[in-house]
């Protein structure tokens, strides 16, 4: 019972793909740049009753089972090539989840969570009929302090995220091989998602499932990566089989570079060796790293005939404050004024 108290929110058979000895592995930490050479598997990207409930850690433990052995495969296999359907459907599901279980993800969607839960009781306390109007002014006057269970939120949004990843089926699947000297590193938050295409639009979230332009990223490996991308906004050159030789240390510095971006709390990686390299690539990015939170915006809504509708709340995930350019990779980049919202079946 107390083993299953420390519960993880990247399991560690994901750690154990880039470990040396299946038990420890080499760490930066986000907020200050310094490093360990030997950190326990165990420790890491957990907390005491993260998800709030032992019966949602039993069914992560038996989902997991499934996925590790899915990404065990592809990730020996070295490429997209013969993978069979079920396998590829496991592997979005398991992206998906991953993407919507950690700590960054939480922090991302607090404030809507909170913003939410404050617009309900507010109306709840504007229709009780048994408060007087001073009971009204003093309770609205406390919503602003009141702040949702991001635990059981969380938990709701990994369910539903397991359902969202069919909108992935139409992206393009490519293993990037390392080739350099270099190796990818990985984050407690491995799974990027990005959008060159429309990195200039802001009032808008640009990440969900089906917009055009999305690009995902999942480290395998020090030396494999799953790319997926929208093949009508991106050109990509120099896939062979569903495969792409990565020889450009640019290219793997950038790679790196979104992990560093998207982590919550740390960085980690496989031989101490390379604990100069990583830091370096924090150092260069250091003023730049931002706490992970959700936008939330309210304003006046109308309908067809301009009559107002009440605020309407829109909260998203924003996209990294970085952009990566990288060699293999040729597309367009929208600009705001030109920008008008779609799916991908629809921009296609």
């Amino acid at each position: 019972m107390a083993e299953k108290s420390n519960q993880h929110y990247v399991p560690k058979f994901y750690f154990r793909f880039f470990s040396l000895d299946g038990k420890r592995i080499c760490v930066l930490n986000r907020k200050n740049g310094l490093t360990i050479e030997h950190a326990p598997i165990k420790g890491q990207a957990s907390k005491n009753y993260y998800y709030g409930d032992l019966t949602v850690e039993d069914r992560l433990q038996v989902i997991d089972g499934l996925f590790s052995s899915v990404l065990h495969n592809l990730k020996n296999a070295g490429t997209f090539e013969g993978y069979d359907p079920k396998s590829y459907v496991l592997l979005l599901q398991n992206l998906m989840l991953q993407k919507s279980r950690t700590l960054s993800a939480r922090n991302k969607s607090k404030p809507m969570q909170d913003r939410l839960l404050q617009l309900y009781l507010e109306v709840q306390i504007n229709n009780d009929e048994k408060l007087t109007e001073e009971q009204k002014d003093r309770f609205l006057g406390m919503i602003g302090n009141v702040a949702a269970n991001p635990k059981q939120y969380q938990n709701m949004e990994m369910a539903v995220s397991v359902d969202v990843a069919e909108y992935l089926l139409d992206l393009v699947p490519v293993m990037l091989i390392n080739k350099t000297n270099r190796p990818f590193i990985f984050s407690d938050a491995p799974v990027v998602f990005c959008n060159l295409l429309l990195q200039k639009i802001t009032l808008r979230g640009v990440l969900g499932a089906q917009t055009p332009g999305l690009l995902i990223f999942y480290p395998l490996s020090p030396k494999h990566l799953i790319l997926l991308f929208d093949a009508n906004s991106y050109r990509i050159k120099g896939v062979r089989n569903s495969v792409l030789l990565v020889r450009d240390l640019k290219d793997v510095a950038a790679l790196n570079k979104l992990q560093i971006h998207n982590a919550s709390n740390a960085v980690y990686f496989s031989e101490y060796q390379y604990s100069r390299y990583v830091s370096e690539l924090w150092r260069q990015e250091k003023t730049k790293l931002r706490e992970h939170r959700g936008t939330v915006v309210e304003a006046p809504g109308f309908d067809h005939d301009g009559e107002p509708l009440g605020d309407i709340v829109h909260s998203f995930e924003p996209q990294l404050p970085f952009f990566p350019d990288f060699i293999f990779l040729y597309h367009e980049i929208f600009q705001e004024k030109d920008y008008r919202f779609s799916r991908r079946e629809e921009y296609a």
